[in-house]
C-alpha cells in the first residue's frame, strides 16, 4: 500500500462513523481507530519519506473566535501537520544540527524533520518551496495525527 492510498484510507475512516477499521493483506496489517490511535504491523524497518499534502485554506463561516484568530495570524501562512502519531525530532541525531531553523528557505523535497513511529524513522519532506516562519513543537516531543508542526510561508 502506498502512502497516498494510506492517507486516503485515514481520511475515509476519520470522516466515517467507524470506530475501528482493519485492513490486512500478505505484506501489511493496518488498524485505524478513532481518537487518532494508529497501529500498523509488519511495516518494513527502514526510513521512509513522507510527503505532506497541504490543501489551500477554505473559507469557513466566521464566528467571533475565528475572526480574532484570523486577524491575529497571517493568512498567508500554511500549517504543515503531522501525518501520524509519532515523536518529533528536528535533527537526524542528537549531535547533528537541525534540518531547518526559523527563517530557512526550503525547496520541495527538503527534509523538515523526522517522525519516529514504532522505532521507524520517517523523514517529513516539504511538498512545496517555503520559508519556515515558526516551529510549533519541541525536539523529542510526542505529536498527534494532524497536529501542526510548522508554520511556513509558500514561496511558489
Amino acid at each position: 500500500m502506498d502512502l497516498k492510498s494510506l492517507k486516503e484510507l485515514m481520511r475515509f475512516v476519520e470522516k466515517s462513523q467507524f470506530v475501528e477499521f482493519e485492513y490486512k493483506d500478505e505484506e501489511i496489517q493496518i488498524i485505524l481507530k478513532k481518537k487518532e490511535a494508529f497501529v500498523a504491523e509488519n511495516v518494513l524497518p527502514q526510513p521512509q519519506a513522507i510527503v505532506v499534502e497541504q490543501e489551500k485554506p477554505k473559507e469557513e463561516p466566521k464566528t467571533e473566535e475565528k475572526q480574532v484568530k484570523q486577524t491575529q495570524e497571517d493568512p498567508s501562512l500554511v500549517e504543515i501537520k503531522s501525518p501520524m502519531v509519532a515523536t518529533f525530532y528536528r535533527a537526524p541525531s542528537p549531535t547533528s544540527p537541525p534540518y531547518v531553523e526559523v527563517g530557512d528557505e526550503v525547496k520541495k523535497g527538503d527534509v523538515l524533520c523526522i517522525l519516529e513511529a514504532m522505532k521507524i524513522m520517517n523523514e517529513l519532506e516539504a511538498e512545496f518551496p517555503c520559508r519556515i516562519e515558526k516551529i510549533l513543537v519541541e525536539n523529542a516531543q510526542k505529536v498527534e495525527y494532524d497536529q501542526p508542526l510548522f508554520l511556513v510561508k509558500r514561496l511558489d
